[in-house]
């Protein structure tokens, strides 16, 4: 079980670590008049710090089906 924890805590700092490098990799891009690949590398620092957030953005999930089926 702790493993587990670790392990989930390290790919979510990992996850942290890569949306940073990549926003600031687009900034460098963008600055360098390259639009394209510094829209792509936004993309992928969003997905990247979703990804990090993925336990709570499952309990928002979880908590809004909860409402709707018991609101019904």
């Amino acid at each position: 079980m702790i493993n587990r924890n670790i392990g989930q805590l390290i790919i979510t700092f990992a996850f942290f670590y890569s949306s940073i490098i990549c926003h600031f990799k687009a900034l460098e891009f963008y600055n360098g008049q390259q639009l394209g690949l510094a829209i792509f590398l936004w993309v992928c620092a969003t997905t990247s710090f979703l990804g990090a957030l993925r336990f709570q953005i499952a309990k928002i999930i979880y908590k809004i089906m909860d409402l709707r089926k018991n609101g019904k």
